[in-house]
Order: structure tokens, then C-alpha cells, then sequence
């Protein structure tokens, strides 16, 4: 991690520098002056003569600022950026207009006010940069890519040209560099390479943070306009960045970050038009982590505070309050209230195309129309939308494939199950059985919502109809499970994608393909670009030919004169129907070599392409993965019911469906983990309805009559940390599942597919390799429990107080046993102590080791300040700039031939929320080489854990068994003379991966 310097209240945004819409920079200077003196200076006439007109305009502007009064400040400041042409300072005012007009008045005029300037040849070449950089912003968030395109070509030559000549103004550099890295990362963002918009963006943080470092020189005080314009360069930075955060799958640290900043607010720190951003910042960032009600009352403070400050109902701010007011109340299915609001929301837009364009979207208004019953008008509304992109793409297009997909949805609602089911056929094609899918229909934004709630409603009435005892088709339920497996998947995917960046970065040849694939996806969307506006002028031209008028006036004209003319008009016509006839052609084209060259990565890099576009294998194709006595259990859980499918080998394959839903698992599963808790002193009983209940639901409607020795398990939310070996198959509290059948846990039904999609390599050489009871130089009580509040304090080397995180010097008795048990070697196999680094383990030889084993912390992400990533707790060098965790991205940089990874001590079985960040660890250690993971549940005892690890991978037994055999002789009393015989002795471990191979 990255050290921070500067002042407290600073430092508190210095969290989120590790990387939905994005928004703009304004860039302000909050200003202090006395209300009344502003209101008089407000409340003066504005003199005719020019200078005294100028003057006393910078002074009402800082006035109207100092009272937050946002749409008199825009007003204010067009006048003075206009009237002041020629006089000292015009560049800034220019410059504060451009981003003013946009984020607080109106976003169409701002994108007009700045192509304006950029063209003028009569203004500096900064401030025409920094209007064409403007214009590229906005350009961003409409459609028209040509355009986008040409304008960001513009931009990036005045930019280069005018920071070429600004040798002599540091200051004015770094604006004009921080805000070319913040367009450029727009420009990133819209061709999918999100990665790179990323490392854009914290390239920008950095540099505006070292522009606030800069401007404070000299002991200049807090309020002093050049480290207060400097703040707004950083603010705008990070509140960009935190809408990056969200795209990457970190929605919970994006949180931490708005929830510190509303602090600030709160503490009087921040000023009101930072309270309200930071306000809608927060609120998206909850909507992406499902904190719906949150998110509401946050959005809705910041559209009440915009509105009170005069912020226009075009401008940029209010759309993005009022966007996350409409995505919280569709979380909420307060489906009325979203309708309503969204109709007044769009009917109150001014005459601003750009503003309208933006808010305008047609999924969210077929859905909100079809959710209130106004079937014929979503009908009508996605009907236009799929004949255009048929006509424009094709039908095999993954466009045409969602408009497809948003028709299924609203039949569905309608009732109308047999036409949803042919609808649904192209959106499953597009999302499940084409890798590119992943790429193409990114499921984020306004597509996210709709297309999520497409599956999501497959989904229901699947349950729907199997709680009311009507025939499944097979082929549903089937669909069905690869919906499941692509919610469970896509969970952690994002963070899977962004941390592949360094495998990236190690293999040039695999980056080389990646680079190529992404000029074609570009190419593509050029040439789809293209097409689209010829389908434009053909439109046009047609209408043109039609319209009544146009009739009339050519046949008002001498015959002669009429035919030529008709003559050309057809003729004109026919040209560019030819066009959009080869354009089309050339479009299909770059989407066949697109395709192409993403199976050429899938070839040369099957694990590469596994980890960033996995599988979503079919039922039939599962079976084929599952030796004889193994199983998959798939379970998926909804808003009132719960999905569960078994997949046998040689078998159909089983479906039920619990009246549980996913609130009750959730509610089950925290009473289930509390009762079999011992470390907190109660009793050892052992709540036998709850775990019989278990059984009785999810498990036995789908064994009976089976002989299922070895059950793999995909589960989504609140089932994926509950220990399924400890479910009862009867009312006897001995009845454990573990004596029937070993439990492996899967992070997602296609995972089976990427481990055993090729011949696993012959076993590693040597047996062990041990990392544990690192020393993180704490003075904190031992043990395995909870890190505790004092490793929540922010401190500017971590992002948290890093020695503060409580030592395990146990663990190194569990390494010494698990080292003896195999026949290791203490001194060469061993990191402990403060030898256990991350530069230790990322050098250390670990590709012919059998078991590799890290017993320490896991800290999932949003746990722990500034972690956004899964990462592992590690010793900290000397060098105190360097990050002493092992991250996901370091994970997938491991070369492993590994049997098994073992997190000891990491509790990191039970994730955080739907279990995604464990799933991605998994996948991780899958990628880089390992079988399986044996993680906990919770912090285990630590004689036990010694003892059952050493029992479980010194048998010669398969991996799941041999964790089974362990289990059943601590049941039985073998090992550990009948004291480990309750679950939480035994029951804390989950065994992630491939049970045998």
C-alpha cells in the first residue's frame, strides 16, 4: 500500500486510492464569507460600465459560492468567463465555468459551452485543453462514439501542445495532467478496458494529491484558495475513483470511503456541495452492495440538498442523485414508488439533449412500465428497440441478444411463460454459453439492474411453479441452474478481472493476445459505429421521400425536372442502402475476428481465459466431470424459496425447491454458527432441529435413494458458510452428514469444469511448505478471534494500525505438528515469525510442494480500512512503504502444483456477503496451480486443529476423505479421546476444489 502524508481530515480520503457512472472533477475552491455580507454583495445591481461590472462579478461569485447558492453561481460565472476576456485570470473563471455549467447547472449547455471555446483559436492554449477535455467527458456519457472518438483525438493534441508550452507553471501542469488522466480513463472505461481505467485513475490521485502537497508549501493555511483548488482536484480524483471501485467488484470499500467522507461532512470539514456528492458517491456504492434502504436515504439527502442549492435538473449532480433514488427503490421492489418517480424525474427534464439522453433509458422504463402493469407500453417501448438492433446488428448480436432478453422479462411478467421461454433463448446464449458474454454484456449500470432482474425472475417463477406442483420442463430447470451458476460466479468475477492485471504484466505473450483482442473489440465497435449512422441517413432519407410535403413540391415542378429529381433521390437512396449492405458485412467481419481471437486466447491460455471468462457448463456436461459416487449439490437461494439441483453421473438431474428463502437461510445459518460456537463459554449442546432442518430441506428431497459417497456443493449467500458436514440426517444428535459422505464445497458449479477440464499433473515432490505466526510487532492479545476495533484505526502507512492485528504464535505449533506429520523439514520448509514476508513467499520454490500451507489472518475485503482485495496477513519488512499482505493479485502469481492450500487460523470460509470474496481467493489459488483450499469456518481450537489437520493429510486417502476420516475420529473418539467430538472442533473446516483428483 501506498503512504500518505498531510493533515487528518485528508488522510481520511487517502483510503480509497486503491482504485455505474463516473464523475467530473469541478475542481472548486470552497470560499468562507460572512452570510450577510454575501447576500449584500448578491443583492447589489450589477453596474453598466465594464470594469466595475467585472469586479463586482468576482465578487458576487465568490459570494454565491460562499452561500452554496449553485444555480446563481453558474449564472454568475458564464457572465464573468464571457466578460472577462483578455483579463488576468479568464483561464481559471473559464475553466470553473466549463465544469460548473456541467456538474451544477446544465449538461448540455456545458458540452456546448465547451466545444465553443476549444474552437476558438482567440484563447490560450490551456484553457482550450482543458474545454476540449471537458467536452470529451461529456461526450462519454452519450452515445455517439464517432464523435467521441474525433473529439478525444482534438483533445489529446491541444493538451499535448499546451502542456509543452507550460514549462513555467507547475501548477497550471498538474491540473492539465490530472485532468487528461481523468478523461483518459472515461475513454478506457468505454471501450472495457476497465483495468487500465483504474491504474488511470490512481495515476491521477497520486498526482493531485501531490498537487495539495505542493500547494500547502510554506505553512499555507487550510483555507487558502490555491490548497483549497488543489483539494478540488484531489476530491474530484477520488470521487471518480470510487465509482471505479464499485465497477471492480469493491462496492464495500467504496462504502468505507463515502461513509468516512459524509463523517467529515457531518464534523463541518467538508462544505454542503461536498456533503451532497459524497452523499450520491455513498449511495451507489451501497446500492452495489445491496443496502438498498441506505441508499435511498442517502441519495435522496443529496437530491434534496442539490435542489435547495439551485442545482439545475439537467446538470450532472442531479442525475446522479436521482438515477441511485431510482436503482434503490427497484432493490427495494417498492416498484410504484420507483415508477412514479422515475416518470416525474424524466418529465421535468428541460430541453437539454444530452441530460435527457442519459436519464432516458429504455430498460428501466419497459421494466417499470411492465412492473406496473402497463404491459402493451413496455411492449411497444422494447419491441422499437429490438427491431432496430436487428436490423442494425443481427440477431446473433450480443445488442439484439439483451433486447431479446428485456421482451422475455416483460412476457414474463405479463405471464406469458411460453413466449418469455423463446425470448430467454438468445439472452441465455448470449450470457451463458458464450464466454464473450462476460465482455460483451457487461451486467452493470441500468443493463445490470434489468438483465439481473431478468434472471432473477426466470429464477422465481421456476420456484413459483415447482411450490405449486406444476410440471418443469427439463430444459428449464436446466437454464435454471446455469442462471445459478452465473449469479454465484459473477459475484467475485470482477475482482478476478481486475487482479489478473499481473499475471498480465508477467507474461508478455498472453498480454500480447489481450492487446489484439482488445483493438478488435474496438474495431468492431467502429465499424458498428459506422453502420449505425449510415442506418441513420438511410432512415432520413426515407422519411424524406415519403413526407407529404416533400411529395408535393416535386410535383409541383415541370415533368422533366420531377424525374431527375426523383431519379437522384432514388439513386441516392439506393447508394446508401449499398453502403449499409457492405458496412454490415465489414461489422460482422470484425465481430467473426473478434470471436476468433478470443478462442485463440482460450487455447494458448485456458486457465487465463477460466479465470477471466469461465465456463458456465450445462447440466449434461457436468455429469461427464462426476465419477461414480460423487455428486453436485447446487444451491440457490431467493427472496421467498430456495433452488436446489443434484447432478449425478449417468442420471438425470434432480430438482427441488425449499420454501426457505434467503432471509431464513441467513437467519438459520447465524443461529446454527452461534450455537456451535464454544469459544464464547456456552454450553456444549448441539441444536439438533436446526441442523436436522438442514438436511430435511436442502438435502435429503435429492439423496433419497442414492449412494453418494463424495457431495461437491455450490451455494450462494448464507449457505456458503454453513457447514454442511454437520447437518443431521436424523433427529439424532450423531447422525452427522460427515459419517455418510465427505462435503466439498465448490465456489461455483463451473469451477468443477476449470479443475477438471484437463488430466491433473503428477504430485509434487516434496510434501510441505509452511508460512505462519508472522509478526506484525503487536502488543495486542493473541488468538484467533475477531481483529477487534483497534485494527480498525486509519493510519496513513496501511490504511489501518497494522500492529494492532492480535499475533498467533499457536500457529507454529500447528506447523511444527503438520511438519512432523508429513515428514517435513522445519528448517526449509518453514516461514515463521518475522521470516514470513510477502517477498518471502512470492520467491520462495513452491511449485514442488504437495501442500502449501498459510496459517495467519485473512482479511476479506471492507474487514479492515483500505483492504479492498482478499489478502493474507503477513510479516512487514523494513521497507515501511511496502504492503505486508499477500493479495489476490499476488495469489494469481503463485506457480503452484499443489494437492491442497491450507488457510489456517484465516476464518475465511465464512466471506463477507453472498461469499464472493472467498470464492475469488479460491478461484485465485485454483489459477495459480493448487486442487483444493482447506479454509475455516470460524477460529478453530488450536490442539484440535493441530491434531486434525496433521490426521487429514497424512492418510493416503483422497482429500475429502481423508478431512472425513479426521472428522469421524474426532466424532468417535479415536482422536482426541472423545473431547473434540462437538462441530466446533471439527465441523470449522471447508474444503474448497476438487475432492479427489
Amino acid at each position: 500500500m501506498r503512504r500518505h502524508a498531510g493533515w487528518a481530515w485528508l488522510l481520511a480520503f487517502a483510503m480509497g486510492t486503491a482504485g455505474a457512472q463516473v464523475e467530473e472533477d469541478d475542481s472548486e475552491a470552497p470560499v468562507v464569507m460572512a452570510d450577510a455580507e454575501a447576500q449584500a454583495l448578491l443583492a447589489q445591481p450589477l453596474p453598466a460600465e465594464a470594469p466595475a461590472r467585472l469586479a463586482l462579478l468576482q465578487q458576487q461569485v465568490r459570494a454565491a459560492q460562499s452561500l452554496e447558492q449553485r444555480g446563481r453561481w453558474v449564472e454568475l460565472l458564464a457572465e464573468l468567463a464571457q466578460l472577462g476576456r483578455g483579463q488576468p485570470g479568464h483561464d481559471v473563471r473559464v475553466r470553473q465555468y466549463l465544469s460548473a455549467e456541467f456538474v451544477w447547472g446544465s449538461s448540455g449547455k456545458g458540452l456546448a459551452a465547451a466545444d465553443a471555446i476549444a474552437s476558438d483559436a482567440t484563447l490560450s492554449l490551456p484553457v482550450r485543453a482543458s474545454a476540449a477535455l471537458r467536452q470529451v467527458y461529456a461526450l462519454s456519457q452519450a452515445r455517439d462514439r464517432a464523435q467521441l472518438d474525433r473529439m478525444w483525438a482534438r483533445a489529446q493534441g491541444l493538451a499535448k501542445q499546451a502542456l509543452e508550452g507550460m514549462a513555467n507553471d507547475p501548477a497550471g501542469t498538474l491540473r492539465l495532467q490530472v485532468d487528461r488522466l481523468q478523461i483518459r480513463s472515461e475513454i478506457e472505461r468505454r471501450d472495457g478496458r476497465l483495468v487500465e481505467a483504474v491504474a488511470t485513475l490512481r495515476e491521477a490521485v497520486r498526482l493531485a494529491h501531490k498537487g495539495v502537497e505542493e500547494a500547502r508549501r510554506g505553512g499555507k493555511p487550510l483555507r487558502d484558495p490555491a490548497v483549497q483548488d488543489a483539494y478540488g482536484w484531489y476530491d474530484g480524483s477520488q470521487g471518480m475513483l470510487t465509482y471505479a471501485l464499485v465497477r471492480q467488484g469493491r462496492a464495500p470499500e467504496a462504502v468505507q470511503v463515502g461513509q468516512s467522507n459524509l463523517a467529515l461532512w457531518r464534523a463541518g470539514q467538508l462544505t454542503d456541495a461536498m456533503g451532497a456528492r459524497w452523499s450520491y458517491r455513498l449511495a451507489q456504492a451501497q446500492v452495489a452492495s445491496r443496502q438498498y434502504a441506505a441508499a435511498l436515504e442517502n441519495a435522496q439527502r443529496s437530491d434534496d440538498m442539490l435542489q435547495r442549492a439551485g442545482a439545475g435538473p439537467a446538470s450532472h449532480a442531479r442525475w446522479l442523485a436521482r438515477q441511485e433514488q431510482v436503482r434503490s427503490l427497484i432493490g427495494l421492489r417498492r416498484w410504484t414508488e420507483a415508477d412514479a418517480f422515475y416518470r416525474d424525474f424524466l418529465a421535468n427534464l428541460p430541453a437539454d439533449s444530452l441530460a435527457r439522453d442519459r436519464a432516458n433509458d429504455w430498460r428501466l422504463r419497459a421494466l417499470l412500465a411492465a412492473k406496473n402493469g402497463r404491459f402493451d407500453e413496455a411492449l411497444e417501448t422494447v419491441e422499437r428497440i429490438h427491431r432496430f438492433r436487428l436490423r442494425l446488428y443481427g440477431d446473433a448480436h450480443p445488442q439484439t441478444q439483451e433486447a431479446a432478453g428485456v421482451r422475455a422479462l416483460v412476457k414474463l411478467l405479463k405471464g406469458d411463460m411460453a413466449g418469455a421461454w423463446v425470448d430467454y433463448q438468445p439472452l441465455f446464449a448470449a450470457l451463458l454459453d458464450t464466454p464473450g458474454g462476460w465482455q460483451d454484456l457487461d451486467l452493470s449500470g441500468a443493463r445490470g439492474f434489468v438483465l439481473g432482474l431478468a434472471f432473477d425472475e426466470f429464477l422465481r417463477e421456476i420456484a413459483a411453479r415447482a411450490q405449486r406442483g406444476d410440471k418443469l420442463e427439463p430444459a428449464w430447470t436446466d437454464r435454471a441452474l446455469q442462471v445459478a451458476d452465473r449469479l454465484q460466479t459473477g459475484s467475485a468475477h470482477r475482482a478476478l478481472v481486475d487482479a489478473s492485471a499481473r499475471v498480465l504484466a508477467a507474461t508478455p505473450a498472453l498480454r500480447g493476445l489481450i492487446e489484439e483482442e482488445q483493438t478488435l473489440r474496438a474495431a468492431a465497435a467502429a465499424r458498428t459505429g459506422t453502420l449505425n449512422a449510415t442506418l441513420g441517413e438511410e432512415d432520413r432519407l426515407r422519411r424524406r421521400n415519403s413526407n407529404d410535403d416533400h411529395k408535393a413540391q416535386l410535383k409541383a415542378l415541370p415533368d422533366a425536372e420531377r424525374k431527375k429529381q426523383q431519379k437522384a433521390q432514388t439513386d441516392e437512396l439506393a447508394a446508401v442502402r449499398e453502403q449499409v449492405r457492405q458496412q454490415r458485412e465489414q461489422a460482422q467481419a470484425a465481430r467473426e475476428a473478434l470471436n476468433q481471437q478470443r478462442d485463440r486466447v482460450a487455447k494458448a491460455y485456458p486457465a487465463y481465459a477460466d479465470l477471466v471468462t469461465p465456463t458456465l457448463p450445462a447440466p449434461a456436461l457436468l455429469q461427464k466431470l462426476l465419477s461414480p459416487g460423487e455428486a453436485l449439490l447446487v444451491l440457490q437461494p431467493l427472496e421467498g424459496a430456495t433452488l436446489a439441483w443434484l447432478v449425478l453421473p449417468g442420471e438425470p438431474t434432480r430438482f427441488a425447491a425449499s420454501a426457505i428463502g434467503a432471509a431464513g437461510w441467513a437467519e438459520r445459518v447465524a443461529q446454527i454458527r452461534t450455537a456451535l460456537d464454544l469459544s464464547t463459554g456456552r454450553p456444549p449442546t448441539l441444536p439438533v432441529p436446526a441442523l436436522h432442518e438442514v438436511w430435511r430441506e436442502l438435502m435429503a428431497p435429492l439423496l433419497a435413494g442414492t449412494d453418494v459417497k463424495s457431495l461437491l456443493v455450490a451455494a450462494d449467500g448464507a449457505l456458503a458458510a454453513l457447514p454442511l458436514a454437520a447437518a443431521l440426517t436424523s433427529a439424532e444428535p450423531g447422525a452427522f452428514v460427515a459419517r455418510r459422505m465427505a462435503v466439498t464445497q465448490l465456489p461455483s458449479a463451473g469451477a468443477l469444469y476449470a479443475l477438471r477440464r484437463a488430466p491433473a499433473p503428477a504430485p509434487a515432490a516434496k510434501a510441505l511448505f509452511g508460512v505462519g505466526d508472522p509478526q506484525f510487532k503487536s502488543t495486542a492479545k493473541a488468538g484467533r478471534g475477531a481483529l477487534g476495533q483497534g485494527a480498525t484505526k486509519y493510519d496513513a502507512a496501511w490504511g489501518f494500525s497494522y500492529g494492532e492485528i492480535p499475533p498467533l504464535p499457536e500457529t507454529r505449533a500447528e506447523l511444527l505438528a503438520l511438519t512432523k506429520a508429513l515428514g517435513a523439514n522445519a528448517q526449509t520448509d518453514l516461514l515463521l515469525g518475522a521470516a514470513a514476508t510477502r517477498e518471502a513467499v512470492l520467491a520462495a520454490p513452491l511449485a514442488d510442494r504437495r501442500l502449501v500451507a498459510f496459517a495467519t489472518h485473512g482479511l476479506m475485503p471492507g474487514e479492515l480500512p483500505g483492504v479492498s482485495k482478499p489478502a493474507l496477513a503477513l510479516a512487514p519488512t523494513a521497507d515501511a512503504t511496502a504492503s505486508p499482505l499477500l493479495e489476490l493479485d499476488d495469489v494469481l502469481t503463485l506457480r503452484l502444483n499443489a494437492q491442497a492450500v491450507l488457510l489456517s487460523a484465516c476464518n475465511t470460509a465464512a466471506g463477507e456477503q453472498g461469499g464472493a470474496a472467498m470464492s475469488g481467493l479460491v478461484r485465485g489459488f485454483f489459477f495459480a496451480g493448487s486442487r483444493s483450499v482447506l479454509a475455516t469456518h470460524w477460529a478453530v481450537e488450536t490442539t484440535s486443529a493441530a491434531a486434525l489437520t496433521s490426521a487429514a493429510f497424512a492418510t493416503k486417502a483422497p482429500r475429502a476423505e481423508g478431512l472425513r476420516l479426521a472428522q469421524v475420529s474426532m466424532i468417535e473418539g479415536t482422536l482426541g479421546s472423545g473431547r473434540w467430538a462437538h462441530p466446533f472442533y471439527w465441523a470449522g473446516y471447508a474444503l474448497f476444489g476438487d475432492p479427489s483428483r
